[in-house]
């Protein structure tokens, strides 16, 4: 029978006691790329597993991202002294020591820990006690090559290939002349951009359908969404200094500066360092304001996290293969341009319109395959958002999913002249203008450093 009065004090422990800027929670989410969801989830289940430590007599085990929690939870030792006390137990991490009579002891400990679970708690979330990381849950093979590799692979394919493809195709340059060959190639152009963009997509959906249901790509919050969608963490912070307005936190002045009002209501870390900051420099400026703010631990790392899920994703085998695709193509379709200009030269002939095309296209290549690689992150998945998961959610009051859907329609207006002379800020934050004292015991992780743990 689970022991309600020991599981509500494991549950309302505050790991982020003593406040600082750089807290427990925001801590562990910046030293492992984790979004602000995970996190919570990631902490919640390690009190679950503290739990099951504190009243199992046996073993028990934690996953790798609860021990990952765990780990960072021992360096905060006087937080870890008074949640030991709750406990009821001075509960000892026990590294593994990879050993035969060891695996066998954690492998054990693990069965057990999953049915003391499921008996307490029921079924263990896959994401937190299945998977080493939350990357895992996106079921994606990683690549085996750098997407740079394959542009330098590519070039000199293009080099070795123009002598013998220049002889195969030039009895079709001879027979089609200017304007025909212009508009066949125009054409070309037009049908393969059309045919990858429904082709790009229609794989972006298939790749989504490989996340598990529990992944945490669909539990991510407004501000994290909308960085992804503009890769600038300045609309981040724009929206919480708007939401600080619009509670009376903030004020505007007449000489449009701002500053902090004497009543003020926190509702989250990006309020709370907000208002810090502000009541450090009194009255100032907007821009000036955001300048020192990007680079504070809440905002920094929505910046951190999300584009480790962009990095992560164009790692993938998935999105390396669609890549080398439209690559190919444009390739191709470079190369077929640029063989009628070698043919036209050697003929004597016009080549400028086709030279003025080729360059255009080589131009729209590049432009192409960046806007490729920022595409699942800064339009699939805030799309997916928009049509398929919000409208499953009451977000009506939350002003948050308002702004992430409706943009600066909803900012104050008062507020909105202040941030049309704010800075710019680039994605990486650079700015420009514009066992226990009973027998029990517990250990065994499926990961190479945790063994598990142990009373003392």
């Amino acid at each position: 029978m689970m022991n309600k009065d020991l599981w509500t004090k494991i549950e309302q422990f505050d790991f982020d006691q003593p406040a600082s800027e750089y807290d427990f929670t925001l801590r562990l989410a910046h030293e492992n790329y984790w979004t602000q969801s995970f996190t919570k989830q990631a902490i919640l289940e390690y009190k679950k597993f503290m739990y099951l430590a504190a009243v199992s007599d046996m073993m028990v085990s934690p996953s790798e991202i609860v021990d990952t929690v765990w780990h960072q939870h021992l360096i905060f030792t006087k937080s870890y002294s008074e949640f030991c006390q709750i406990l009821g137990k001075q509960i000892q991490h026990i590294p593994s020591t990879h050993n035969k009579e060891d695996f066998q002891k954690f492998k054990l400990a693990k069965e057990r820990t999953t049915k003391l679970y499921e008996n307490f708690f029921g079924t263990q979330p896959e994401n937190i006690w299945n998977h080493a990381n939350p990357f895992e849950s996106l079921n994606l093979k990683k690549s085996k090559f750098k997407l740079r590799t394959s542009l330098i692979i590519g070039i000199v394919a293009f080099i070795i290939l123009s002598s013998p493809l220049y002889f195969l195709l030039k009895p079709l340059y001879v027979s089609i002349e200017n304007p025909n060959f212009i508009l066949l190639f125009l054409g070309l152009i037009i049908a393969s951009i059309v045919g990858l963009e429904w082709y790009n997509r229609r794989k972006f959906a298939q790749t989504i359908h490989l996340f598990d249901k529990d992944s945490f790509v669909f539990d991510l919050q407004p501000y994290e969404l909308i960085y992804l969608n503009n890769k600038n963490i300045s609309s981040v912070i724009k929206g919480t200094v708007n939401e600080l307005i619009d509670n009376g936190s903030i004020k505007i002045n007449e000489d449009q500066t701002i500053s902090t009002n004497k009543l003020t209501f926190i509702q989250s870390r990006e309020h709370q360092q907000v208002i810090d900051l502000l009541n450090d420099l009194g009255k100032t400026s907007y821009p000036n304001f955001l300048i020192q703010l990007i680079t504070k631990p809440a905002f920094s790392n929505i910046i951190k996290s999300m584009e480790a899920v962009k990095k992560y994703f164009n790692r993938s085998k998935a999105f390396s293969n669609l890549f080398v695709l439209n690559f190919v193509v444009f390739l191709s379709l470079i190369m077929f341009g640029f063989l009628r200009i070698v043919t036209g030269i050697l003929r004597d002939k016009p080549i400028l319109l086709i030279s003025f095309a080729v360059i255009i296209l080589s131009f729209m290549m590049i432009g192409y395959l960046f806007r490729l690689t920022n595409l699942f992150s800064s339009k699939v998945l805030p799309d997916l958002y928009k049509t398929v998961i919000l409208p499953k959610k009451n977000t009506n009051n939350n002003w948050q999913w308002s702004y992430f859907l409706m943009g600066t329609a909803v900012l104050t207006t008062s507020f909105v002249p202040l941030t049309n002379r704010s800075v710019s800020v680039n994605s990486d934050g650079g700015c420009g203008t514009s066992s226990s004292s009973s027998d029990s015991s517990c250990g065994g992780s499926s990961c190479s450093s945790c063994g598990g743990c142990g009373g003392d």
